[in-house]
C-alpha cells in the first residue's frame, strides 16, 4: 500500500487561530479601554493622598496637559491614579522631545531626551527612581557633553564633561563616601585626539585624556 503523508487538517489549525484572534481582541480591548482626559476637565480632581481622580475614582489612562509658553504637549500614562507607564513631551508640531518610562510614580528604565532636529540630546537609565548604567548628555551637533555612571546607591561614580570643541574640562572619580579625585573643571585639559576617537568609537567616554 501506498505511503500517504498526513497533514494537518483546516479543523485541526482552528484551534491555534481563534487563540490568537482571542489573544489580540484582548489586548486591543485593554488599549481601547484607557481613557485620555486633557487639563482642565471638570471631572479630574486629587483625593489627599495627591492621586489623580477621574468622576471621583482612581484614574486609569493618559493624561494630557499644554504649556502655550513652551508650545509644548505633555502625556503622562496613570495607573489607578499615579503615572505608571509612558511619559512624553511633544512640541505642538508633533516632534517627540521626550520619552519616558515611569513605574509607580518613579523613572524606571530608559530616559530619552531629544532636539528638535531628532537627534538625542540625553539618555539614561533608572531602577525605580536611582540612576543606574550610564548617563550621556549630548550637544547638538552630536558631541558627547556629558558622561556619567553610578553607585548602585545612585550616588555618582564618574563624571566627565566635554566642550564643543572636544576638550574635556572635568573629569572626576568619586568614592562613595563623596570624596572626589581628577579635575573639577578648574582648567580645559587636552582635547581628546582624532585618531583615538576613531580607534575606541565616536566620542567614546572610556578614552584616556591627560590632564
Amino acid at each position: 500500500m501506498e505511503h500517504q503523508e498526513r497533514f494537518p487538517t483546516n479543523k485541526a489549525l482552528l484551534f491555534p487561530i481563534r487563540f490568537v484572534f482571542v489573544s489580540l481582541l484582548f489586548f486591543l480591548c485593554l488599549s481601547c479601554g484607557k481613557e485620555t482626559v486633557k487639563q482642565g476637565d471638570k471631572d479630574l480632581s486629587e483625593d489627599q493622598n495627591h492621586f489623580l481622580l477621574y468622576k471621583g475614582k482612581p484614574f486609569n489612562g493618559f493624561y494630557v496637559a499644554e504649556n502655550a509658553v513652551l508650545a509644548e504637549t505633555y502625556e503622562t500614562e496613570f495607573y489607578k491614579g499615579v503615572p505608571h507607564g509612558s511619559y512624553t513631551v511633544k512640541s505642538f508640531s508633533g516632534v517627540l522631545l521626550e520619552s519616558r518610562h515611569i513605574r509607580y510614580g518613579q523613572k524606571h528604565g530608559t530616559q530619552t531626551l531629544y532636539f528638535p532636529s531628532g537627534q538625542i540630546r540625553q539618555s539614561s537609565e533608572y531602577e525605580m527612581g536611582v540612576p543606574v548604567g550610564e548617563h550621556f548628555e549630548y550637544f547638538d551637533n552630536g558631541q558627547l557633553a556629558t558622561y556619567q555612571t553610578f553607585f548602585p546607591s545612585g550616588k555618582p561614580k564618574v563624571v566627565k564633561k566635554w566642550n564643543k570643541r572636544g576638550q574635556i574640562y572635568l573629569n572626576q572619580v568619586f568614592l562613595e563616601s563623596g570624596e572626589s579625585f581628577g579635575r573639577p573643571g578648574s582648567k580645559l585639559c587636552d582635547p581628546i585626539p582624532e585618531e583615538t576617537v576613531n580607534q575606541t568609537g565616536i566620542n567614546s567616554p572610556n578614552t584616556t585624556t591627560k590632564l
